[in-house]
């Protein structure tokens, strides 16, 4: 009887250290946990930030983009004007200058001879 009490009493001793051990890694995870809860809530709100700035910038490109297409299409037309002005300007002077050969075949004493243009046509 003494040996079972003896046994009674060492299975006891073991079950109180077996539950002390048990408290203790739950402790240890509930302040892993804890931890862990904080990490997430720090990176939902750097998440918000780094959201709200990535909006900021796809808003800033977007308007960027759109006034990029408004510069091209200034610089198209621009330079389809500016052409069609290069080509009336080429086409005026040779206009000019042929009328001022006839005129100055008709009278060739009276008028100096015209003035010698130049006309750059590799622009």
């Amino acid at each position: 009887m003494a040996q079972r009490a003896t046994q009674l009493q060492a299975h006891g001793a073991e079950l109180c250290r077996c539950l002390e051990d048990l408290r203790q890694r739950r402790s240890e995870l509930l302040i892993s946990a804890r931890e862990e809860e904080a990490e997430r809530a720090r990176l939902a709100q750097d998440l918000a930030v780094l959201q709200r700035r990535l909006m900021q910038l796809e808003d800033s490109l977007t308007q960027k983009r759109d006034a990029k297409q408004a510069f091209d299409r200034v610089i198209t037309q621009t330079e389809a004007s500016l052409n069609k002005i290069v080509e009336s300007s080429t086409m005026l002077l040779t206009v000019a200058k042929r009328s001022a050969q006839e005129v100055a075949a008709l009278s060739p004493g009276k008028l100096p001879p015209p003035p010698r243009v130049v006309v750059d046509t590799a622009a």
